[in-house]
């Protein structure tokens, strides 16, 4: 698996990773280790997961599907931010 072989590569040990944000150009995204959907308008969504809040900004963002601790969004993303919590 891709992230076993990042885990591996950068040395890190237990439970990696809490989540995985994979930008597809800027119309896609993907968010893996989603826990819930904080909010989620056409210029941000935030999302919890495990430690962190991911937001995600732009314009255009839609949901397009949710299930498995995955998140597909599409739109105009301009910025991913993390929040530690």
């Amino acid at each position: 698996m891709f992230v076993d072989e990042i885990a591996k590569k950068l040395k890190l040990d237990g439970d990696f990773p809490p989540f995985v944000v994979t930008i597809l150009g800027s119309g896609k995204a993907i968010v893996n280790g989603v826990k819930t959907v904080i909010l989620s308008t056409q210029n941000e969504v935030k999302v919890k997961v495990r430690n962190a809040v991911v937001k995600v900004s732009g314009e255009g963002l839609n949901l397009l599907e949710m299930g498995g601790g995955d998140l597909y969004l599409e739109g105009e993303i301009a910025s991913v931010e993390i929040e530690k919590n």
